[in-house]
């Protein structure tokens, strides 16, 4: 598997992002694969993965969780290691880019991450919670980084409430 160290080093340093309402939970990385079963293989290590569209592919790593449960992942097979989402119990995998790379993921969680200090429950969100310009600002920020990413997932992530 490609630049799996980059992933390694990425899920050492990734901290859980919260705004109280909305969260993305990682993988510790020595739980890297316990938490590909479901995905690409099944409890007893079966192999889930295809060539078929609408199947779980082999290159497609998950990396975290939404709070919705469905995986973000890294698709170990595009150059820049893009990170991509996909809505469980659909029957089909639609993975949508997120980010356009890994290094793009980990900018936009750092913006996150700055958004969502002191804002780890509803009663925080309330008291400090992110301002139609602080969306605004974000959201921007991530088109010009990554103008192929579904914006319509931060934009759901920031109005979770």
């Amino acid at each position: 598997m490609k630049d799996l160290n980059k992933i390694k080093i990425f899920l050492l340093e990734a901290k859980d992002i919260s705004l109280g309402y909305s969260e993305i939970k990682f993988v510790d990385y020595d739980d890297l694969d316990a938490a590909q079963i479901g995905y690409k293989v099944d409890s007893k290590g079966n192999n889930l993965t295809s060539i078929n569209e609408g199947d779980w592919q082999e290159e497609w790593l998950v990396i975290a969780n939404d709070d919705l449960g469905d995986p973000i992942i890294v698709d170990t097979s595009s150059p820049d290691l893009a990170v991509l989402t996909a809505a469980h119990g659909e029957g089909d995998w639609e993975p949508q880019v997120i980010a356009e790379s890994l290094d793009d993921f980990k900018e936009i969680l750092n913006i996150l991450n700055n958004s969502s200090l002191e804002r780890n429950s509803e009663l925080d969100t309330d008291k400090n919670s992110i301002d139609e310009t602080q969306k605004q600002d974000f959201l921007l920020k991530i088109e010009q980084r990554n103008p192929d990413a579904a914006i319509w997932y931060w934009e759901a992530f920031l109005n979770n409430s």
